[in-house]
């Protein structure tokens, strides 16, 4: 008998190690997940009624620029091309792209900026001079100037994540490309695309093995834990230890959904940087595999909440200048360190804000590095 592995969750983490350790011929893997569904937060099943395709938790784009992670994924799923595109809606002017591009700063402040270098000479004429800049509101004034900061980034930051955008690191906006041309693309990856039948497909295919069985609605308990050798685990790494320390803040989204006969807008998602209580918007049609033939429009807004506010349906991870949520993971992070037969593993397990591509990659790795000892 081959000896036995426990997943704890079956998301894009969990799923990931299951897969290679089935693979490797070597391990017996048990995934459990205490919703009632596999694929973690890229669930989206289909409503027959609507006959839309719907991201439970939102939408999910897959975009990469590791041709590696996207041909081992490429194993479990047919894709669809799909370049994302995110407008925002301002008040007094309308929909305008997002990133910040030149049809933006035109648009915003009744320019008629002709090329690159006429819009790099106006954001230089616009922009603030931080030395070292030591938060997230910084490096955006650095390169937009105060006025684009607060309409675009600091009002959305503060419905967001409850806190100033002073108080984010400047890790946070790196993630957001700097556009001086009219380039309309939310990401820089050369891959972006979507599955074609829905992620429920792909991780239908990664999950299939005779080395993995799957339990569904079920919760991790600690005694689990002498039934198998090894347990990967990716529940929140606080809860494991009883909050010990204290709780790790998280960021949750409230769904709002709208059904409408007609509704058009330039995107499949807007955000709003107004002062209101929604951040984006979905017209789940606009997305590849998402319209199955849908005669009426389900728009999707989201509303951000403590997690505690929505069920404690953990999303991000709160990061601040000061450290205190990460001080406070580390000390969790020593503790399961001590744990021989442990590895915590995920968003909720890593306190950890990743990508899909980021995640697989991590986990890949985690994979690997067990099968190696």
């Amino acid at each position: 008998m081959k000896p036995a592995i426990l997943i704890v969750g079956a998301g894009f983490a969990g799923a990931t190690i299951a897969r290679e350790l089935a693979d490797s011929g070597r391990y017996r893997v048990h995934v459990i997940d205490r919703r009632e569904h596999i694929a973690g937060n890229a669930f989206d099943p289909v409503d027959a009624e609507l006959k839309l395709r719907i991201h439970r938790y939102g939408p999910h784009i897959f975009h990469t620029n590791d041709q590696g992670i996207f041909d081992y994924l490429s194993r479990f799923t047919q894709w669809l091309p799909y370049t994302h595109k995110v407008q925002a809606w301002v008040e007094n002017t309308g929909y305008v792209p997002l990133p910040i591009n030149r049809l933006t700063i035109n648009k915003i402040y009744r320019q008629q900026l002709t090329d690159e270098a006429s819009v790099i000479a106006f954001l230089e004429k616009i922009r603030s001079h931080h030395e070292n800049p030591a938060n997230a509101q910084q490096i955006a004034e650095n390169i937009f100037g105060p006025e684009l900061t607060q309409l675009f980034f600091a009002r959305y930051t503060q419905k967001m994540w409850d806190i100033s955008l002073s108080q984010l690191p400047v890790e946070v906006l790196k993630r957001l490309p700097v556009r001086y041309d009219d380039n309309p693309n939310y990401f820089n990856d050369k891959i972006q695309a979507m599955p074609k039948h829905g992620y429920i497909g792909l991780f239908e295919n990664m999950l299939d093995h005779p080395a993995i069985s799957v339990t569904l609605n079920c919760e991790f308990v600690k005694s689990m834990a002498a039934d198998y050798c090894h347990i990967f685990n990716s529940m929140p790494i606080d809860v494991y230890f009883d909050q010990q320390f204290g709780a790790l803040p998280y960021r949750s989204i409230k769904f709002v959904h709208e059904h409408l006969n007609a509704h058009e807008q330039p995107v499949p998602t807007i955000n709003f940087t107004d002062d209101g209580i929604y951040t984006r918007q979905t017209d789940w049609r606009q997305y590849p595999a998402c319209d199955l033939g849908a005669n009426s429009v389900l728009l999707t807004k989201e509303i951000p909440c403590d997690f505690a506010e929505n069920h404690f349906e953990r999303y991000y991870p709160v990061k601040t200048v000061d450290g205190a949520p990460q001080a406070l993971y580390r000390r969790y992070r020593a503790e399961a360190d001590k744990l021989p037969n442990m590895t915590f593993i995920g968003r909720c397990g890593q306190y950890i804000y990743y990508d899909m591509h980021q995640v697989v990659a991590n986990s890949l790795k985690i994979a690997h590095t067990f099968l190696n000892k």
